[in-house]
């Protein structure tokens, strides 16, 4: 197969010119502007949609399907990924326009170009690529492009509608991939960052009513006052740190590259927990991967100025690890907020499924990266975002769910997903194509 990084870039650039932004009110939503990617995607890879059965599930979910000769045994390959985009925001803090996909500085400039058309692209540019060439799987394969996973599903979930309809049909996949980690250097060593799990999700609102009335006969304390007090107690009694799996892996993953004292205590974080509790508690990213985060997002009083609020509101954000629940962080906050607060979860789900480690198929990936990047360490860890992947975990029997591409990280100019300046390195392209075009070939055993 001829891969050509710059047809591949023309290519993404296509897809950012759609603006493709999801909104948790669907009717703020310009669904037309998803129809044309979809029309783009038809008029841009002409073999896949000649080849693969294709339906629209949900509003706008894309569902392709490539029945294979099934002579491998195998259970499916299933690859997902989102249309769907965040806001833009401020359009003069871009360098370039966020949804013309400027191709310069040697990358693709543009909301989506790094989170997640790329993914898109890849699975398509491979496939389109494999079937000109002639390869026919010997087992089935799965594509799935969501719509709504950047505002985290909700009601009316791309990914629960996906996986429903998979069940009704008594589909079980062998592999699930979707957006996540990929190859990347440390120490000089090649490391392959693969997420096997990623934590729950809630948003929960802390509200309060008053008479309100004029500011200038105000009470003791407004409900705005109660609500900030509120936000302080909830920063002030933060969940427990807790060392589980995968960051039990990761940890041991990163000991032969580091030195001195911490790389000692990653070599057994569990026997040296205690010591590492403090240092953990100093990272971000560390501390994020063993404690249920807590978040004070949004707030609101009155809508003037003078007027004391009959209502004011905050919404957290928790990320979940797990041992925590949705139904036990609603009654720890009920325990500790002041009278007269009422807590009400918004949306979310608890932490999905840890997918193993030791299947063939994550050995398979293991082998994939391998030839590429000989000595190539795999370095399993927990995913501090949210993913589609967390909704196939129903229906794949061989734990096999991972949220990993085979694009290169290291020496790369991408970067600014969800900022100002979204842009992935045109060079990069050209691995995460090859990495789908060696996965195709190598799930099956009969090629």
């Amino acid at each position: 197969m001829r891969y050509d990084k710059e047809l591949y870039a023309k290519h993404l650039q296509g897809m950012v010119r759609f603006p493709t932004v999801s909104n948790a009110d669907p009717e703020k939503v310009d669904w037309e502007t998803f129809l044309g990617l979809h029309k783009y995607l038809e008029e841009t890879y002409p073999l896949v949609h000649k080849t693969l059965t294709k339906e629209v599930f949900g509003k706008v979910g894309l569902l392709y399907h490539w029945k294979g000769t099934g002579k491998s045994g195998k259970l499916p390959l299933m690859l997902t990924a989102h249309q769907d985009v965040v806001p833009e925001g401020d359009h003069s803090m871009w360098k370039y326009p966020p949804y013309e996909g400027v191709i310069a500085e040697g990358c693709v400039w543009g909301r989506g170009s790094s989170d997640c058309k790329s993914n898109i692209l890849a699975y398509m540019e491979a496939l389109e690529g494999m079937i000109a060439d002639g390869f026919v799987p010997d087992y089935d394969i799965y594509l799935g492009f969501g719509y709504n996973e950047e505002i985290m599903g909700g009601p009316g979930a791309a990914g629960t509608i996906l996986v429903d309809l998979l069940k009704s049909r008594g589909v079980e996949i062998g592999l699930e991939l979707d957006e996540g980690g990929g190859i990347d250097q440390q120490g000089g060593q090649y490391v392959a960052q693969i997420y096997p799990a990623e934590k729950g999700y809630a948003d929960f609102e802390f509200s309060m009513k008053d008479p309100g009335g004029h500011s200038s006969q105000p009470g003791e304390h407004s409900s705005l006052g109660i609500i900030g007090k509120t936000a302080c107690i909830l920063e002030e009694n933060v969940l427990p740190q807790r060392l589980e799996a995968p960051a039990i892996e990761q940890m041991k993953a990163r000991a032969p590259f580091l030195t001195g004292e911490l790389a000692e205590l990653f070599k057994d974080p569990e026997a040296n927990w205690e010591t590492l509790k403090p240092i953990v508690a100093k990272d971000r990213s560390l501390n994020a991967m063993t404690r249920t985060t807590t978040a004070v997002t949004m707030a609101k009083g009155s809508d003037q100025a003078n007027i004391l609020p009959e209502r004011s509101w905050l919404v957290i954000n928790n990320r979940l690890l797990a041992g925590d629940t949705i139904e036990s962080l609603q009654a720890f906050y009920e325990s500790i907020v002041p009278e007269g607060v009422e807590v009400k979860l918004l949306k979310g789900h608890n932490m999905p499924e840890v997918s193993s480690i030791e299947s063939e198929e994550y050995k398979l990936l293991h082998s994939i990266v391998e030839k590429k990047y000989p000595g190539i360490t795999m370095m399993p860890s927990l995913l501090l975002g949210g993913t589609d992947a967390r909704y196939f975990s129903d229906i794949c029997p061989t734990h096999s769910v991972y949220r990993f591409t085979g694009m290169r990280r290291f020496n790369s100019k991408s970067g600014g997903a969800h900022q100002v300046n979204e842009r992935t390195d045109i060079d990069v392209l050209e691995d995460d194509v090859e990495f789908y075009v060696e996965l195709f070939k190598a799930y099956g055993s009969a090629q």
